[in-house]
């Protein structure tokens, strides 16, 4: 497995991880939240904030882990940008936002 592949991999296990942590925390009803809080986006997300989290951590993996690999900004930032568009297209298409932005 190259460089590319092996960096692929190791973020979609830190963004999968992510995911499933907080969606394990969100399941058990860990307190997410101060209790001082009015509201809490965090708390309420449910699945689909589990998803974006994971989304999150895997563009914020990638580039860290393109760059001790080897493969230079270019790789890295272009790899980023592509996660952050491709996980913003996904939560607008999810959540119904489209219909606010059209």
């Amino acid at each position: 497995m190259g460089a590319i592949g092996r960096v692929s991999l190791q973020t979609v296990i830190v963004g999968v991880l992510a995911g499933v942590v907080y969606a394990l925390a969100w399941q058990l009803g860990a307190p997410m939240c101060a209790p001082t809080a009015a509201s809490c986006a965090v708390a309420s997300g449910g699945p689909l904030l589990a998803v974006q989290l994971g989304g999150v951590a895997t563009a914020l993996a990638l580039p860290v882990l393109a760059l001790r690999a080897g493969l230079g900004w270019t790789f890295a930032v272009l790899g980023t940008v592509g996660l952050l568009a491709l996980n913003l297209v996904w939560f607008l298409s999810m959540s119904g936002m489209w219909t606010v932005l059209g």
